[in-house]
């Protein structure tokens, strides 16, 4: 089944994942976002996500709050990822089911087989709230880390966490 915000934001309600929701102007820039959110007084951490792939045709889903560096050369390197690089909208749509710009932690629900494997910042994991997009970026809900976590749970997804300012990598399997 393919999930559009309706759908996500009812299943996040039924598994009592609790969220605040904001709807805005579709963004699509760092920019446009940061605008948008001191415009709105939206709280808590701003979440990046990068949709990599590497010469294996392994794919990738980075969520990091904003202000994490990523190195992607460092990063391929240490985990095993041969020129990492972005993936195109193409691939994003086929195993995430969302479009450039809407790319969210949330659209793992979409790739069942789990071929994206997820990596997530420590840093995240560190904050009150954080904000992310429902499947579409004309709208941000604000949620807890651990929120997150339990959606990852009810998924059966599993992740890595990943400590970009010490570049170390913890598996945790679920």
């Amino acid at each position: 089944m393919i999930f559009a915000k309706k759908q996500i934001l009812q299943y996040l309600q039924t598994n009592h994942i609790t969220y605040k929701l904001y709807e805005h102007a579709p963004l699509m820039t760092v920019e446009q976002g940061l605008a948008i959110i001191a415009s709105l007084n939206i709280p808590g951490a701003i979440i990046k996500n990068l949709f990599l792939k590497d010469d294996h045709k392994n794919l990738y889903l980075v969520s990091a709050t904003i202000d994490t560096r990523i190195d992607l050369k460092n990063f391929g390197k240490i985990i095993g990822a041969k020129g990492l690089r972005f993936a195109d909208s193409t691939l994003l749509m086929q195993h995430l089911g969302v479009q450039p710009g809407s790319v969210t932690p949330l659209a793992l629900i979409h790739d069942t087989t789990q071929t994206v494997q997820f990596f997530l910042d420590a840093n995240v994991l560190k904050q009150e709230h954080i904000q992310i997009h429902p499947l579409q970026n004309d709208t941000t809900i604000v949620l807890t880390p651990i929120d997150l976590l339990k959606f990852l749970n009810l998924i059966k997804r599993s992740y890595h966490t990943y400590d970009f300012t010490q570049n170390q990598k913890n598996a945790i399997a679920l």
